[in-house]
């Protein structure tokens, strides 16, 4: 075996993070029961395990502002969907579903 056999984001290094913040994110929102309260909730549970304190800072708010907002209880604002997922390395797409009833 060589270096090249390993070759790809390391297990635990900043691109793995955030491929696994990603996916975790995604199933939540491909969930039949998703909603904003949810997917909020999911929101604030990836940015505490990544340090709230940073992803706050990065969405230019306070820590205990952030989980108030993702906390689930309150609407979710598009713009703060995009500033916390930036903050959290992730980006959010839009595909489209198989063929659906029409």
């Amino acid at each position: 075996m060589s270096a090249d056999d390993f070759s790809g984001p390391a297990v635990n290094g900043p691109e793995a993070r955030a491929a696994q913040r990603a996916e975790f994110l995604d199933v939540r929102l491909r969930m039949n029961g998703c909603d904003e309260a949810s997917f909020s909730r999911a929101l604030l549970l990836v940015a505490e395990l990544d340090g709230i304190d940073d992803v706050a800072r990065a969405c230019g708010v306070g820590t205990e502002f952030m989980r108030r907002q993702l906390n689930g209880t309150r609407p979710l604002h598009f713009d703060s969907v995009l500033q916390v997922t930036r903050a959290l390395g992730v980006q959010l797409r839009v595909e489209a579903l198989p063929d659906r009833p029409r």
